[in-house]
């Protein structure tokens, strides 16, 4: 045992007293005394390897921030109405990036307001493809006037002018 990696495999199997208790691993050095068992750990031990390098290393997927995928009703429209197709996608842009209705309850209050089916989605990006999916279904004039109706700059509540607002309120008087 005169090399670091060896060493290293050592500590990391020792930490694995904590998951099994200290009864396997005294039976373990007990059967590894015997020169049989030694024999055996060695020949298991030169097969995973060779099993090991014969299987290629899958390159290390780098996490990149994944656009929800457009829905399909939409990327119909492309072909046959551009100009709903544009506005929706730009509508659907801003949606992603959270430039308007940037919560879930903002997403089910504006299909509420517009007539729109019910969003029962449990999470806001879940709810961005059933919203569209029901906005294709508009009229031009309709939706154009659905969509206006969304002021970009909303401050709610929860925004955090509304909060800067509450706490620099509450230090002026």
């Amino acid at each position: 045992m005169r090399k670091q990696r060896e060493l290293d495999l050592l500590v990391d199997i020792a930490k694995l007293l904590r998951k099994y208790g200290s009864e396997p691993f005294e039976s373990l050095a007990e059967l590894l005394s015997s020169p049989e068992m030694t024999q055996r750990l060695s020949h298991i031990l030169t097969q995973v390897t060779k099993i090991a390098n014969t299987i290629p290393e899958t390159q290390k997927r780098t996490r990149t921030k994944r656009r929800p995928s457009i829905p399909k009703s939409l990327l119909t429209l492309e072909g046959t109405e551009p100009e709903k197709y544009q506005l929706l996608m730009k509508f659907y842009d801003d949606l992603t990036a959270k430039t308007v209705l940037p919560s879930l309850t903002d997403i089910k209050e504006f299909a509420a307001q517009c007539g729109l089916p019910e969003v029962r989605a449990k999470s806001r990006s879940k709810a961005i493809s059933p919203l569209i999916s029901s906005l294709v279904k508009s009229l031009n004039e309709e939706l154009i006037a659905k969509i206006q109706s969304i002021s970009r700059y909303q401050t709610g509540d929860r925004s955090l002018e509304g909060w800067s607002k509450i706490i620099l309120g509450r230090k002026q008087k």
